[in-house]
């Protein structure tokens, strides 16, 4: 990704952070937690970070405990 980009990506991830705290605020508790998987979707692509590795990451902290393993 190039610098351009990057720099876009990071304010736009500022503006959504500031507006998911309004949502929060006024309590819309669904609505903030889709802005939540917005910010965390665009810091990935920020970070490069790529599915499969957020996925042994997840795996990870779970202990390596298997999909259906997880609790709800």
């Amino acid at each position: 990704m190039d610098e351009a980009s990057t720099c876009s990506l990071r304010n736009v991830i500022a503006v959504l952070v500031e507006q998911r705290g309004i949502v929060a605020a006024m309590g819309a508790p669904f609505a903030a937690r889709l802005m939540d998987l917005a910010i965390m979707q665009l810091r990935l692509t920020v970070n490069e970070i790529t599915e499969e590795e957020l996925s042994g990451f997840s795996d990870f902290l779970g202990g390596g405990r298997a999909n259906d393993e997880r609790p709800n």
